[in-house]
């Protein structure tokens, strides 16, 4: 049985309302583009250099302070605490619920899987209306180890019981397909506004605009 493992902040899940907001708030230091490559940072160098796992949300605030600390005029102590209530109320792409029934409906195994929390990715999912499209909702907390390490793309494989050979990873980061591709799972690429595929990588096996045309090249 063929499996789709979605990544979901900037994937599946609209940033738009946390990029307005952090670009406000840390203007003078670069805004979102700065803090979430920030964020990206640490959770690979946490993971790297084999230190104690740090949940996402807790790196997310490290990395918004980090980056505030580069601004002389700073910001009150509670300003990263409307960035991490947005980030719970995401929306989809407007094309990702009708994209994933009909994966269902041809019956594929759907899963999330994230560096978020799992309590995050849960509240994400119930907001935007995926928790009963999605089989399994996993978070890479339950490992320890952000991706693209290969232990969550692996424990996704346990999960779902499958063969990494049947698995594609869905994701508009290169750097996530790279993980994925090299524990043998299946890459398709989404190209999101703004997101681009480093040609240092192998090439994904798909890559599409949206949800749309991925499901278009999955059934064919």
């Amino acid at each position: 049985m063929p499996v789709a493992v979605f990544d979901m902040n900037e994937t599946t899940l609209d940033l738009a309302p946390v990029r307005t907001l952090v670009d406000e708030l840390l203007a003078p230091s670069g805004g979102f583009t700065v803090w979430f490559q920030k964020l990206l940072q640490l959770s690979m160098s946490v993971t790297a250099s084999g230190q104690p796992f740090v949940d996402f949300a807790t790196l997310a605030r490290h990395a918004f302070v980090a980056v505030d600390d580069t601004n002389p005029a700073g910001l009150a102590d509670d300003a990263f605490a409307p960035v991490g209530a947005a980030m719970r109320a995401l929306e989809t792409y407007p094309e990702v619920h009708a994209a994933i029934d009909r994966l269902n409906d041809a019956g594929w195994t759907t899963m999330a899987l994230t560096n978020s929390a799992q309590a995050m990715v849960e509240a994400q999912c119930d907001h935007a209306g995926l928790t009963e499209r999605f089989d399994h909702i996993v978070s890479v907390e339950q490992v320890g180890a952000y991706k693209p390490a290969p232990a969550g793309y692996r424990h996704a494989a346990d999960v779902t019981g499958s063969a990494l050979s049947d698995m594609w990873m869905v994701a508009t980061h290169d750097w996530d397909l790279a993980g994925a591709r090299a524990v043998g799972m299946n890459t398709a690429f989404v190209a999101r506004p703004g997101m681009s595929y480093a040609g240092v990588y192998e090439p994904a096996d798909v890559h599409v605009n949206d949800f749309t045309g991925l499901v278009d090249q999955l059934l064919r």
